[in-house]
Order: structure tokens, then sequence, then C-alpha cells
């Protein structure tokens, strides 16, 4: 299973496991107030990265 994590200033705030097929869909609720941004990242299942977001700007 690969995962999806999700990061804020805050450190990692949320993380997921996909099914074996790699295909799924995530939800990590927050307010603007909270995080200044948040970066996603996919990993497959050995945990090499595959896939990473720049930061996403909340406001």
């Amino acid at each position: 299973m690969g995962t999806v994590g999700f990061h804020t200033d805050q450190g990692k705030v949320h993380r997921a496991s996909l099914p074996g097929d790699g295909a799924g869909v995530v939800q990590w609720d927050t307010t603007a107030e909270d995080p200044g941004f948040v970066r996603i990242e996919v990993r497959h299942p050995n945990g090499h990265v595959a896939a990473l977001t720049n930061p996403i700007i909340l406001t």
C-alpha cells in the first residue's frame, strides 16, 4: 500500500493509506486560520516518493 501525507508549517498533520491498486480518495479538513500552507506527498509502498506538490498557500 502506498500512502498520502499532508504537511503544513505545523509538520505532518495527516497520513492515509492507499489501496493496493493505488487509486483512492483522501480528505483532510482544516481552517484557513490554522496552517499557512499545505504540501502533499504520495509515496510508493516501498517508501519512495511518487509525487510531491509545491506548497499550497491557504488564505
